[in-house]
């Protein structure tokens, strides 16, 4: 599963390839194959066939892997799509010859098909069912997203938004803080977190209000009133732009973050019981399962990314 997981990965490393502007799209026909190929060794090595490394691409396992040569083998789909495939990634990778976007959108297609028909036929499972979470590193992340894909199979949608918003919130947290860096946060902290249960305006207005104190004489009309004002509205776009910065350099995509965010039930721990959240929605909250692949999705591209950043990171010498 964990070999299908990141061939599932590498295919919409590709499609995301696919979409970005010439020349940076050419190198979606390199990730392409290289996805269709790691399938197909993983496929001879689950049907326990043996190929021979000297023929051909699609000779050694579209023919290798028939039934007609193998007997436990199977009938793979797909095999002129691959071969254009193949012919355009080595034109490309050994000789120059640049793809043009028409190229690049069949062979994302005949990509797709390959996919959705064979994999079914090999391992018994849909290709979109291939779960991606088996290629998170993160340990508690990835007992949230198996956790919050029962829940959602057992109808319980609600709690099932609720743990991937709970995930998500303990990945950015974990990325913030660092125990190593000067009072514990990370370069991408910007700051110490400020708290969501914060004083409201009204709040602050009786405490600024002291009519009895001689600093207040001379002071405008219903001056406590606006400065409490002013103060939560400060605290308010300080905390957003704060959240905003640190999204922004993890490389985390803003947009799909808002989308996270509506969609997501809001969560609160009662105090002396952590491991216990609450879901707070609004009145006739039902998102579909669209809705919630998307947020599941999320979670897994923020954790992937996180590994990456990580896996980059290098600490000074003297550490």
């Amino acid at each position: 599963m964990k070999n299908l997981a990141f061939i599932r990965l590498l295919h919409r490393q590709g499609i995301e390839q696919s979409l970005l502007p010439e020349p940076l799209s050419f190198t979606s026909v390199l990730t392409f194959h290289d996805a269709v190929e790691l399938f197909l060794i993983v496929t001879a090595e689950h049907l326990g066939a043996v190929v021979k490394d000297r023929d051909g691409f699609i000779k050694r396992f579209f023919e290798g892997l028939h039934p007609s040569n193998f007997p436990d083998g199977v009938e793979l789909q797909g095999q002129y799509g691959i071969k254009r495939l193949t012919e355009l990634r080595n034109g490309f990778k050994h000789t120059a010859g640049f793809p043009g976007p028409n190229a690049i959108v069949d062979v994302k297609a005949d990509t797709a098909h390959f996919f959705e028909e064979n994999t079914p036929r090999v391992f018994g499972l849909a290709f979109d069912d291939i779960d991606l979470a088996e290629v998170v590193q993160h340990g508690q992340t990835r007992t949230h997203l198996k956790r919050a894909a029962q829940l959602d199979s057992e109808g319980n949608r609600l709690e099932a938004m609720g743990t991937l918003a709970v995930a998500f919130e303990q990945l950015m947290t974990d990325q913030v803080n660092d125990a190593d860096a000067p009072r514990g946060l990370s370069v991408y902290s910007f700051g110490e977190r400020l708290s969501r249960h914060s004083l409201r305006a009204n709040q602050v207005q009786s405490i600024l209000h002291q009519p009895d104190h001689a600093s207040r004489r001379g002071a405008p009309a219903r001056a406590a009133e606006t400065l409490a004002k002013e103060y939560t509205h400060t605290r308010d776009v300080t905390r957003a732009l704060q959240e905003g910065m640190r999204l922004m350099s993890l490389g985390v995509d803003f947009h799909q973050y808002q989308r996270f965010t509506q969609l997501t039930p809001g969560v609160s721990f009662t105090y002396g019981n952590p491991d216990t959240p609450s879901f707070a929605v609004e009145p006739g909250y039902a998102p579909n399962q669209e809705e919630f692949e998307f947020c599941r999705q999320f979670v897994i591209t923020v954790a992937l990314r996180l590994t990456e950043i990580n896996a980059r990171a290098v600490p000074p010498s003297w550490r």
